[in-house]
């Protein structure tokens, strides 16, 4: 590689990414399901028959005056109006327990705006990067004698991360998410278009999720070491200031079984 400033990277390959949604249906499940119709009915019937046999039971001199005052008050038709009460009661209750129960899946499986169907539903790609070329070596490219060019990245992430949420591992992945700011979008595609050129065996997936943007870094199972330790970059940054956390990094990096191409180069 020459060494201009753009030397840092090779070229970038960038398509769309197979089988990503751009959007989240939304959640159709229904609040009343045939199940509570059917014991809010269950429900009303009870009702309606205990109407029914107060004023029987209170004839009969059953229940003492306590029934004999009560059915004193049930005039015809009562006993549809009681039904009809509880089976709206039942029905209400039935459909505030669904709604909570929703909700609290939602806190799970749609925290990052998949899955369930109740997250934000302006969920757009901004970046998807070309999945690695079968048997790609786990190498970067990247030029390091650039200084310049390898601070601007370095501080590039520094400042992404100032609006970073939290960091969720999942299968093969590390998952960043993050704040939404005005132009962060634009910082975060900048960032990850830089990676993928010098470090093309690895899958980059940017998008806007609600008030959240999220960065998927994937690798095949021979990069999970080099992907967990790429997925701790917020914290190596923290833990070192600017100027001094370049060795550091990738020094953790390569002990994880990145090799760096400028290495090799120069010991040739």
């Amino acid at each position: 590689m020459g060494p201009s400033r753009d030397s840092f990277f090779v070229r970038l390959r960038v398509t769309p990414r197979p089988g990503r949604p751009t959007g989240v249906m939304s959640n159709t499940s229904p609040v009343i399901t045939k199940k509570s119709l059917g014991l809010a009915g269950i429900a009303a019937f009870g009702a309606c028959a205990a109407c029914c046999a107060v004023p029987l039971l209170a004839a009969a001199g059953i229940g003492g005056g306590a029934l004999s005052v009560i059915a004193g008050y049930i005039r015809p038709g009562a006993d549809l109006v009681l039904a009809g009460a509880v089976g709206v009661g039942v029905l209400g209750v039935m459909a505030v327990r669904a709604r909570a129960r929703r909700a609290a899946s939602c806190d799970v499986a749609c925290d990052v705006g998949g899955g369930c169907g109740c997250a934000p539903t302006d969920t757009a790609s901004i970046l998807s990067t070309a999945s690695p070329r079968p048997g790609e070596p786990i190498v970067c490219t990247a030029d390091l004698r650039d200084k310049p060019t390898v601070q601007g990245q370095l501080d590039g992430y520094r400042a992404a991360f100032r609006h970073l949420l939290r960091t969720e591992k999942f299968d093969n992945g590390v998952r960043w998410v993050f704040k939404n700011q005005p132009g962060l979008d634009a910082e975060l595609r900048n960032l990850a278009e830089k990676e993928h050129q010098c470090c093309s065996f690895f899958e980059f997936d940017l998008r806007a999720t609600g008030d959240t943007l999220v960065w998927e870094t994937t690798g095949r199972k021979e990069a999970a070491s080099v992907l967990e330790e790429f997925g701790r970059l917020p914290e190596r940054l923290s833990q070192h200031a600017r100027g001094s956390e370049e060795q550091p990094i990738k020094q953790a990096i390569s002990g994880a079984g990145l090799i760096f191409a400028a290495d090799t180069l120069g010991s040739k």
